[in-house]
């Protein structure tokens, strides 16, 4: 088997509708897909991002801290950290800096972790 490419990435959530509204809302995503209230897919560059709840999604338990991780590639994770501070998202890791890249780590309502990464040189994906 050669794995071409991710085509999604997925998270378990306890409330869909909780989260639906931290990934559009919070964070600006477009929807681009769901069914029946427990599938949701947003579509982030050639990535999509997809929230799977219950009945088919086992939901994470109290301190869970996700089983899958995704960056989402900002134009300035700074402002990105102070936007989200303000509306109350928890900052796991505030800002860090490498030769390469800036970034920083936001919980979601299901405390799963969300990597905010801006590279220096201004690409993405």
């Amino acid at each position: 088997m050669k794995a071409k490419a991710v085509d999604f990435v997925c998270y378990n959530v306890v409330d869909m509708g909780k989260a639906m509204g931290f990934y559009r809302d919070t964070l600006g995503l477009t929807v681009a897909h769901t069914y029946e209230g427990i599938w949701a897919e947003f579509e982030v560059g050639s990535v999509t991002l997809a929230l799977c709840g219950p009945p088919w999604g086992s939901p994470p338990q109290p301190g869970y801290q996700g089983g899958a991780s995704v960056a989402l590639a900002v134009d300035d994770v700074r402002a990105s950290i102070d936007e989200l501070r303000g509306k109350g998202v928890t900052i796991v890791e505030d800002v860090a800096e490498s030769p390469v890249c800036l970034m920083a780590t936001v919980a979601d309502p299901d405390d799963n972790r969300l990597f905010l990464h801006q590279r220096k040189d201004g690409t993405c994906g």
